[in-house]
């Protein structure tokens, strides 16, 4: 019983540190920007997250075969040192502001291990989380996710309660010392051998595995570009700075309690229409929002669009891993690396477009990939009839 109650820690503490070590470091974009700190330029900014989200991929798709060789310990433990080592490269990193390249390097170093962290911890807790509640593994991978989704919506958060802009450095050293602690509860933990972990050969996709590849990798791309450009988008609708921020804050805000919502509503409820239906809403709000300008519609939209987004990647998770429970850590290694493949589209080619298409227009584009996600969950279960969503 003590056993199950330090893995319940670990995974919802877990989700929870990874959330505030993957957003710390663009949530202090205003930070690394500022010519009296480090004075990095747009493009700078930008290309640090190039290597985080390739090894969080290479990460999230070589794990289950460790994890398949070596139990779920080793891996958790890897993972977990990359976040570590992420959050002391960071708080290393301003010592050298007043040296930019060098800087530059470290942080490059830091959100190289802080992709590699991410993919591995994420993957190993996704089939683990499913296991700790048998009777209602939707309910138990939500859980992770909302705790995750907690962190992302607090790294921002927390910054803001740093009053002095100079201390910042204390907030990565503190998850630093935190993610040591979790780390040691792992040593201490045994994690018994599961065939469900286990992978014969090489890395085989089932076929119909993709239904959900895709469904992910479009996800990601709404995820991303809500995530990313919504400030932006704001703004050219009319919306002052601060406006806009709490846009982007209400979206993020409606992902997260979004998941704990669902989470806690499904142990009593059956949700399967939420699912089916949500993205079919948020097509609808991204295509026509951008001809509504009044501020309160439009941070209302945001914060709609992350409730309706919310049970979208942890369902599509669970689905899978029931539909193909002979690979479950596949299905979740490949489901992370989709999940950033999608994001990192998203961030790194609508910046391109964005210059020669207006806002408004590419939001109307993410309103349809949004339709085309609630059509591909709609057809995938019609075909799978095996398991419920």
């Amino acid at each position: 019983m003590i056993e199950r109650k330090l893995k319940i820690i670990i995974v919802y503490l877990g989700g929870l540190l990874t959330g505030l070590s993957l957003i710390l470091f663009p949530a202090m974009g205003s930070i690394f920007t500022d010519t009296s700190q480090f004075g990095l330029s747009s493009g700078e900014f930008g290309s640090i997250f190039i290597p985080q989200a390739l090894l969080a991929i290479i990460s999230a798709l070589t794990i289950p075969f460790l994890v398949s060789k070596y139990g779920i310990k080793k891996p958790l433990l890897l993972g977990l040192s990359g976040l570590i080592i992420s959050m002391l490269l960071l708080f290393i990193s301003h010592f050298y502001i007043q040296e930019k390249q060098t800087a530059l390097i470290i942080l490059y170093l830091g959100t190289t291990f802080l992709g590699f962290g991410f993919g591995a911890v994420i993957t190993v807790l996704n089939p683990l989380a499913f296991q700790l509640f048998p009777e209602n593994e939707l309910a138990s991978v939500t859980g992770l996710h909302f705790s995750l989704g907690l962190g992302t919506a607090g790294a921002p958060l927390l910054l803001g309660l740093i009053k002095n802009a100079n201390s910042w450095q204390y907030l990565p050293l503190t998850i630093f010392f935190v993610l040591i602690g979790l780390i040691a509860l792992v040593f201490f933990v045994r994690f018994k051998e599961n065939p469900l972990f286990e992978i014969k050969g090489c890395l085989k996709i089932p076929k119909h595995l993709w239904w959900f590849i895709i469904i992910v990798v479009l996800y990601g791309i709404c995820e991303g570009t809500l995530g990313s450009y919504s400030t932006v988008f704001l703004k050219s609708q009319g919306l002052s700075i601060k406006q806009a921020s709490l846009g982007l804050a209400m979206f993020w805000s409606g992902l997260a309690f979004g998941r704990i919502a669902f989470s806690l509503l499904s142990i009593k409820f059956n949700l399967r229409w939420v699912y089916l239906l949500a993205m079919s809403l948020v097509a609808l709000l991204l295509f026509f929002n951008p001809l509504y300008k009044s501020p309160f519609t439009n941070i209302l939209v945001m914060g709609v669009a992350g409730i309706c987004m919310s049970s979208i990647f942890p369902n599509s998770v669970s689905w899978a891993t029931k539909e193909f429970s002979k690979n479950a850590v596949i299905v979740s290694g490949v489901l992370v690396a989709s999940l950033q493949f999608g994001t990192a589209v998203s961030t790194n080619f609508l910046g391109l477009l964005s210059k020669a298409n207006s806002l408004s227009f590419l939001f109307k584009m993410i309103g349809i990939i949004a339709f085309m996600v609630f059509v591909i969950i709609y057809w995938a279960s019609k075909k799978f009839k095996h398991h419920k969503i």
